[in-house]
């Protein structure tokens, strides 16, 4: 075989491969580098919409106004490094801390959930939990994230127990998602820890 049929059948392949790989490469890192604050500022404002939704806080339509109740009612209560532990969540008309809210995670059925859950003043009753991520099966576990299922946390009280979908729910209890036991079972038991947590740093 000669040099030149080595190289097409060979070489040329590779360098062809190398080329267009690095092509791509190229093109995502401008992209990310482009986009990356963007991102990242995305990712602040849907961590203060989770903020506000679980402290009871009616989410308002615009980046603008939620950074700024964020900025009048929300502490970021950090450790010695700098690194946010739980916020304290202020009443509309005062400086008292009415919420609590903490950012927690635990085992789903697919993989790791995780959710700002808050609570009043006693740790023990909930003022809302929102949903951050989630890999849960789409159509069963993962409608936790939907407003039915979350809403239904709002003013009930750790422990929390589970009821059937279509049962009547109690005070300390929250009606499981149909065919989803898993799932359900997993936010039951992040909020119910959290609780725990919450009553750990208000005492």
């Amino acid at each position: 075989m000669s040099k030149e049929g080595t190289f097409k059948r060979r070489i040329f392949p590779v360098l062809f491969m190398l080329i267009v790989t690095l092509v791509f490469i190229s093109i995502t890192t401008i992209i990310y580098t482009l986009s990356k604050d963007t991102i990242a500022s995305n990712e602040a404002l849907r961590s203060r919409e989770s903020i506000l939704y679980a402290a009871g806080i009616p989410v308002p339509g615009s980046g603008q106004e939620t950074d700024r109740i964020y900025g009048e009612r929300v502490e970021e209560v950090t450790d010695d490094k700098g690194n946010i532990q739980y916020y304290r969540v202020k009443g509309e008309n005062s400086g008292d801390v009415k919420n609590i809210v903490i950012i927690t995670r635990g085992p789903g059925l697919w993989g790791e959930i995780t959710a700002a859950i808050g609570y009043d003043v006693s740790g023990k009753t909930i003022s809302g939990i929102e949903i951050i991520d989630q890999n849960e099966t789409p159509g069963l576990g993962g409608r936790i994230g939907e407003n039915w299922f979350k809403e239904q946390f709002r003013g009930k009280h750790s422990p929390l127990s589970l009821v059937g979908e279509q049962a009547a729910a109690g005070p300390n209890e929250i009606q499981a998602i149909t065919g989803a036991s898993y799932s359900s079972k997993a936010i039951q038991e992040i909020v119910n820890r959290a609780s725990t947590e919450a009553q750990g740093i208000i005492k």
